[in-house]
């Protein structure tokens, strides 16, 4: 949802103020200097660096702030790491608006490498867990907007090493609220540390109550204290990620698992009956990428929303030639759709950079400035073009028990639920048609995508994407309907008849099976063992169940059911199964997992006694 930005204030040129907290962001001339020795130096992250493991660290940060220490960080880690990666993950309630940040950083030319990308892909202004890479994908920014008192429960994992970097004490005293040190203790690895430029008693008495050894040593130029603590070290160790990843399916879904996978250091191997990437439903030549906006914060519009976010960066961070951010229209089809738009902008929930409502050149309805298209196929080879990655066409794998791997991903659409442990999925097919046309004179001059009963890109290689329709059908042969095709006509010349559209500008058409399921949610996860929830949580029945923990086949994750979302909820869930496989913190809040997780529909048949 849209946050409140920073309020600035520049005094002398250089002294950047928090008109809010009335606290400076960095020391004037020093603040390179002063966050590398309070963050850096005294979490010991030049030696540790050096020495770090193949599967790389990982830094928290309560304040992004103007995001120097993340800079600092990220250049320190080029330095010392070639190979091995990086996840930074930073809080924010306040995010600094991206034109303040370029005058900021525009001080540190020193730390431009780093800096420029960071303004490229800087995310718009909502709530939610932002992805943004860098050098080659080799370090991760999870950057995280919202309170940090909600944030941070719904963060998974442990991390290395703590930035406590919010403003002191006396001037956010939200940000250092006793409640907090648990649960950033609960996210350390043993061995962890932490730093913050804060002396105050509380921070320490806090800290030490959680957990932590903590001193209190020199600050900074004049500030005379700082903090520095220390999780006790124990005969913990991480559990090592499984090594090898077998993933069935190179459409969206399984070439996202895959490039996630192997971006974390895994050996993938990518096994498709088809004779290449994306040759079934993930094929069609250009989709739209666009957020799928609710009006209440559901499960539905909080994943989708972060799916829209993620897969507008990874398409950046890839510098994917296809991908065009040039907004979409959507169109008041009915009054009910005129009355959910007319809404969603009057919310204040998202900025007017996310969502606007206006007339356009194509008629009134909702315009989403950051959305656009690229095509699925050409994002399919680029993740799979990748060293640790070994694609297997032209193979069907008809026996799981003939895979030998550390971790097997089912990402087959329709097909996930062929083997006997997945055949209770509740996957349902609904088959779709595009129709290529012709640009016209006057559809020339489309410039965004428009969305009604369907929808249409701008004019790609002079050929207009159109689509796409919607039938209860199971899977079969995919082939063209002259019907649908007149049916696609029919919606376009509806809602656009000046783009004049006539059938002689059809020239041709793509069809497939999408994978749905009953909640409209995706199926993100590892695979329940059926038989045992039926067993373990047979209570639910009667409402009197007592389990909390189901049983799993071993080492089996699946990701399917995304239906016509395939661009703004694969590459998302490709990330949320490589965190899972690898025990790297989600990408995602923890609260929406049980909504993903494919064992939410045993567990709903049982309370509905359907089972």
């Amino acid at each position: 949802m849209a946050l409140k930005p920073a309020h600035l204030q520049w005094s002398d040129g250089s002294t950047l103020r928090s008109v809010d907290f009335d606290d400076i962001y960095f020391q004037p001339q020093q603040g390179p200097e002063e966050s590398y020795y309070v963050f850096l130096e005294q979490n010991r992250l030049p030696q540790r660096f050096a020495a770090a493991p193949a599967e790389g660290m990982r830094i928290a940060e309560l304040g992004f702030g103007s995001g120097l220490n993340f800079l600092l960080t990220a250049q320190l880690w080029h330095k010392h790491q070639p190979v091995a990666p990086l996840l930074y993950v930073s809080i924010e309630k306040h995010p600094i608006p991206v034109d303040d940040l370029r005058r900021i950083f525009a001080f540190w030319p020193e730390l431009r490498e780093y800096a420029a990308p960071l303004l490229e892909q800087y995310p718009p202004l909502v709530e939610g867990f932002h992805h943004l890479r860098f050098l080659d994908n080799k370090i991760h920014l999870m950057l995280c907007f919202g309170d940090v008192a909600e944030v941070l429960p719904e963060l998974t994992g442990t991390f290395d090493a703590w930035y406590l970097d919010g403003f002191s004490p006396a001037k956010n005293p939200a940000m250092w609220e006793e409640k907090l040190f648990p649960l950033i203790a609960a996210r350390t690895k043993p061995g962890g540390t932490l730093t913050t430029f804060s002396s105050a008693g509380a921070v320490r008495r806090g800290l030490q109550a959680a957990g932590f050894t903590v001193e209190k040593t020199a600050g900074f130029g004049c500030k005379r204290d700082m903090t520095a603590a220390k999780m006790p070290a124990t005969a913990w160790h991480h559990p090592s990620p499984q090594k090898r990843v077998v993933v069935l399916g190179a459409g969206l879904a399984g070439a996202s698992v895959a490039f996630a996978c192997a971006q974390k250091g895994l050996d993938v191997t990518v096994i498709d009956r088809q004779s290449g990437a994306a040759q079934e439903t993930s094929g069609n030549p250009v989709s739209v990428v666009y957020p799928k906006l609710t009006i209440d914060k559901s499960p539905l519009g909080i994943f989708y929303q972060h799916g829209f976010c993620f897969t507008r960066a990874l398409a950046a961070a890839l510098k994917l030639p296809s991908w065009n951010p040039c907004g979409v229209i959507n169109l008041n089809t009915c009054d009910e759709d005129e009355r959910r738009h007319q809404t969603l902008a009057a919310s204040g929930d998202w900025p007017e950079e996310y969502m606007v409502y206006e007339e356009t050149e194509a008629g009134m309805g909702l315009r989403l400035p950051l959305a656009g298209y690229l095509s699925p196929p050409e994002l399919c080879r680029r993740m799979l073009d990748h060293p640790k990655i070994k694609t297997v066409f032209s193979t069907e794998v008809s026996a799981l028990e003939t895979l030998d791997y550390d971790a097997v991903v089912l990402a087959l659409g329709n097909n996930t639920k062929i083997f006997p442990v997945t055949a209770w999925l509740p996957l349902h097919s609904r088959r779709g048609q595009m129709t290529y046309l012709k640009a016209t004179p006057q559809s020339e001059k489309v410039t965004r995508i428009i969305c009604h009963e369907g929808g249409i890109s701008p004019p790609v290689n002079g050929i207009h994407y159109a689509g796409a329709t919607f039938q209860h059908e199971e899977p079969g042969l995919p082939d063209l309907r002259d019907c649908d095709h007149r049916e696609m006509l029919a919606r376009l010349n509806k809602y656009n008849p000046e783009l004049g559209f006539t059938a002689a500008d059809v020239v041709g058409g793509r069809a497939g099976y999408r994978a749905t399921t009953p909640d409209h949610m995706p199926i993100i996860g590892p695979c329940p063992d059926y038989a045992a929830f039926m067993e373990i949580f047979a209570g639910l029945r009667i409402g009197k169940n007592t389990a909390t923990e189901g049983k799993f086949v071993d080492r089996l994750y699946i990701a399917t059911g995304f239906g016509g979302q395939g661009l703004p909820g694969a590459p998302l869930a490709g990330e949320i199964v490589a965190c899972q496989i690898s025990g790297d913190p989600l990408p995602v809040p923890a609260s929406l997992m049980p909504y993903l997780a494919p064992e939410r529909f045993i567990l709903r048949d049982l309370k509905r006694g359907k089972i």
